[in-house]
């Protein structure tokens, strides 16, 4: 007869709290096996302790941990993302609702859903090429690697439009260039005015912040929009305010 094979030796916690198989970490979070394995793949689990090629197991507070990912991804419709980060302020020990209450801000409520390339393409009529232009550009930044939001749908689905009127990706390119100068200036103020303040209070003021930021950052380009054509004639560009603009180039 074949010689049985010893127990396999569960680990435990330096508590002595048991480690957990899947099958029982699944039925423990209510989540399915692909769930949970995809939360690991995204850093927002902690790696198992493997005993065997076939023999995975999970620390304890995975449990909690789990509960606590899928509560924030759907009361807040918050991507894995954002998750990643108030999950490293939980390992640091933090209180993090300061940090949901942000992350809820900058993000929205975004929806679950999340569309594949393809999905995406045939909701907003743009080909796979198209999509792979725009995104290396800049002008579609999915919060997800090949994983698109509402958002990017309602902004895939302008720019569709913009290409079949004849405008070029390489048009546009001005537009993510200079967003990330307005953004790397706005965190570098919001360092400044951070940088001496605790956890909570950064939160809270990160919050006003941002707020301000996103009024402003409409409010300014607009009015600059309106004001630029009120010097029109028509549809047509003043010609004295051309020559004297062209004259004056920096006034």
């Amino acid at each position: 007869m074949p010689a049985a094979h010893p127990p396999v030796k569960r680990p435990c916690s330096d508590r002595g709290d048991p480690y957990l198989k899947m099958k029982e970490l699944a039925a423990a979070t209510g989540l399915t096996k692909a769930t949970l394995l995809h939360y690991v793949r995204q850093k927002l689990l902690p790696e198992p302790v493997r005993t065997s090629p076939n023999m995975a197991w999970y620390p304890p507070h995975t449990v909690d941990r789990a509960r606590f990912v899928k509560q924030v991804q759907h009361r807040h419709r918050l991507p894995l993302a954002a998750i990643r980060g108030l999950v490293r302020a939980l390992d640091q020990g933090r209180d993090v609702a300061p940090l949901v209450e942000l992350q809820a801000a900058l993000f929205g409520r975004q929806g679950a859903r999340r569309l594949s390339r393809s999905g995406f393409g045939r909701k907003t009529g743009l080909s796979e090429a198209q999509i792979d232009d725009l995104c290396d550009r800049g002008l579609i930044i999915p919060l997800e690697a090949g994983r698109f939001d509402a958002q990017d749908v309602a902004l895939g689905r302008l720019l569709a439009r913009g290409l079949r009127l004849g405008i070029r990706p390489a048009d546009l390119a001005f537009y993510p260039r200079l967003a990330a100068e307005i953004v790397a200036r706005e965190i570098a103020l919001r360092n400044r005015h951070t940088r001496e303040m605790g956890f909570a209070q950064d939160a809270g003021v990160t919050l006003e912040l941002t707020g301000i930021a996103r009024s402003l950052r409409a409010y300014v380009i607009d009015r600059t929009m309106q004001r630029e054509l009120m010097r029109y004639q028509g549809l047509k560009p003043n010609p004295s305010d051309t020559a004297s603009h062209d004259s004056h180039p920096h006034s």
